[in-house]
């Protein structure tokens, strides 16, 4: 049983659409697949300006309905036989009746709930599998089209939805029709009151690796644009290579920490089902892209990636009326918690005279105000300082299970920051030992990712067993 997850780029168009053929015709036919697709490129994008516009009683709504229309007839025109075009095309047009009235509605209303929103986002993976499912039937690759909604059960969140693992599981294994090869939209799935929900941006990896878990798959393959999980981001290194192996633990700190081509969440169920992933480059198959598994082959290489997010806000809260004092950080992360603010980084001074949370640039606002409400008394009473925030940060993350058994990666790192300048806000190592990340200005970030991937990633072999020494 196999699984694969092709993105936005790899469906992008007639012709991403024609390489992806090209690569499901390479696999054994009498293995049982299953393909999930992101919407195209840019299509979810459009869809948000989409109901955005329609909100704000701009008319200019229908240019970009116009737009999607003519998108997607025009991989059909290219993908499929003029014969063959009425049925497929017929289906895609009552879809954009569909959004039509949805958008109407929305403009005429004045209303737009997170449900609609939801609803609306949807559209582009039920399009894009729509499509692709039938241009597998006219190259030779029977499927049958799955709507992953009836499969896939959440709360009601309706736009960053919970699933229930083990109803969406139950659905699964018991509800698939038979068939060698199917189809099926990522992204969307359904509450249980029948709604319409989605799984948050990159939420199309997570719906391929249920569906990986649910079957007990023997691999799960996610191809994109680029040739699997690299040492960091090329864009900021241009040395950066993309690594050969991972482990789960070390894929998920590197997605975590803004290696955007895995999305976070989708490794757990992998990791309880015990299936290996491998990240593929759809425009170049050849490439044997990042293996993640439970065990990957041993490497000399200690740290395995450099990440990094940008815009950040660091938050501190001090004071000497925190020392000693029980359920102060439990009062600080329910404040931030009841916010939905999500933290990235955490560190407390020794003395637990200061705590200090790394959170988004654009929560830094609303942070602070929840904690000056929830700390005014002791404020007024001078016990805790008026809360810090600084603006714009970054956290440049250090991964690799191998910075377990060797001493002196951390200080390697610190004294070469300090040696050029950069000055270091926060440092926080994980108890596992497996990260070590720090906070610096974003106008040092690109620099400091450079210098540490040229210390860690040398490319000449007595050079690279130098710094392992």
């Amino acid at each position: 049983m196999l699984v694969l997850k092709f993105g936005g780029t790899s469906v992008a168009n007639a012709d991403a659409i024609r390489q992806l053929i090209s690569i499901i015709q390479a696999k054994d036919r009498s293995e049982k697949k299953v393909v999930v697709v992101s919407a195209m490129s840019k299509v979810t994008d459009l869809l948000i300006s989409l109901y955005q516009r329609a909100a704000a009683h701009d008319a200019s709504y229908q240019e970009i309905l116009e737009q999607l229309e003519a998108k997607h007839m025009a991989a059909i025109e290219e993908l499929i036989p003029m014969s063959h075009q009425i049925d497929i095309k017929g289906k895609i047009k009552m879809i954009f009746r569909e959004m039509e009235d949805v958008c109407k509605g929305i403009f005429l209303l004045d209303e737009l709930s997170d449900s609609t929103k939801a609803r609306m986002m949807a559209y582009g993976e039920r399009l894009s599998s729509a499509i692709v499912s039938v241009a597998f039937q006219h190259h030779g690759l029977s499927n049958t089209l799955l709507d992953s909604r009836d499969y896939l059960q959440t709360d009601s969140n309706y736009l960053n939805a919970k699933v229930n693992l083990k109803v969406t599981y139950t659905n699964i294994q018991q509800s698939l029709p038979e068939d060698l090869l199917y189809v099926a939209p990522g992204f969307i799935a359904r509450s249980a009151e029948g709604k319409t929900t989605v799984l948050g941006r990159g939420g199309s990896d997570y719906t391929a690796s249920l569906y990986a878990a649910a079957l007990q798959a023997d691999l799960l393959e996610i191809w994109s644009d680029v040739d699997g999980m690299y040492t960091t981001d090329p864009r900021k290194a241009s040395a950066a290579f993309s690594i050969e192996e991972l482990s789960y633990e070390e894929a998920m700190e590197l997605a975590y920490f803004g290696a955007k081509v895995l999305y976070p969440p989708t490794i757990a169920p992998l990791i309880a089902a015990k299936i290996p992933l491998v990240l593929k480059n759809t425009f170049n198959p050849g490439h044997k892209g990042t293996l993640i598994t439970a065990s990957p082959a041993p490497s000399r290489q200690n740290v395995k990636g450099i990440s990094c997010i940008d815009h950040m806000a660091v938050l501190t809260l001090s004071g000497s009326g925190m020392v000693g004092v029980p359920g102060v950080a439990m009062r600080l992360f329910k404040a931030v918690a009841q916010e939905s603010i999500n933290v990235y980084f955490i560190t407390q001074s020794s003395s637990e005279q200061s705590i200090t949370i790394g959170l988004a640039e654009t929560e830094g606002a609303k942070a602070v105000h929840a904690l000056t409400a929830e700390f005014a008394e002791d404020i007024a009473q001078e016990l805790i300082n008026p809360v810090s925030l600084e603006t714009p940060m970054s956290i440049v993350a250090m991964v690799g299970n191998g910075m377990i058994q060797q001493p002196g990666i951390a200080g390697k790192a610190f004294s070469l920051l300090g040696d050029h300048g950069i000055n270091i806000r926060a440092i926080a190592q994980g108890a596992t030992e497996r990260i070590i990340s720090v906070v610096v200005r974003s106008e040092d970030a690109h620099q400091a990712v450079n210098l540490l991937h040229d210390r860690f990633f040398l490319t000449k072999p007595a050079q690279a067993e130098a710094v392992l020494a």
